[in-house]
């Protein structure tokens, strides 16, 4: 397994903080099925505390993997994001010691 970033960034035509409050209970129950493969995630924050995007560490077999993950996700089904990055990542500070050496 590899582990990606995805990394977030909301729409900015004032919809962005309805469509999240309305779909988060999907998107939770959604992503308690990957709860095993994302290791770290929440919220990005804006300067004034509000959510403004969102970060995930996910443990996949392949970025395309990722991508469908992503995809199905109630918040994108939904069309929150306006920017969805997905890049591979080396966790080296604080390396959880489940994972394999570098």
């Amino acid at each position: 397994m590899k582990l990606y970033i995805v990394y977030r960034l909301d729409r900015s035509d004032g919809q962005a903080a309805a469509i999240r409050a309305r779909v988060r209970p999907a998107h939770r129950t959604y992503m308690e099925r990957f709860s095993d493969r994302v290791r770290l995630g929440g919220p990005v924050l804006d300067a004034d505390g509000n959510a403004c995007g969102g970060m995930m560490v996910i443990e996949a077999e392949s970025e395309d993997e990722v991508r469908r993950m992503v995809a199905d996700d109630p918040f994108e089904q939904a069309e929150l994001s306006a920017r969805i990055d997905i890049l591979p990542f080396r966790w080296q500070t604080n390396r959880p010691a489940d994972l394999p050496p570098l």
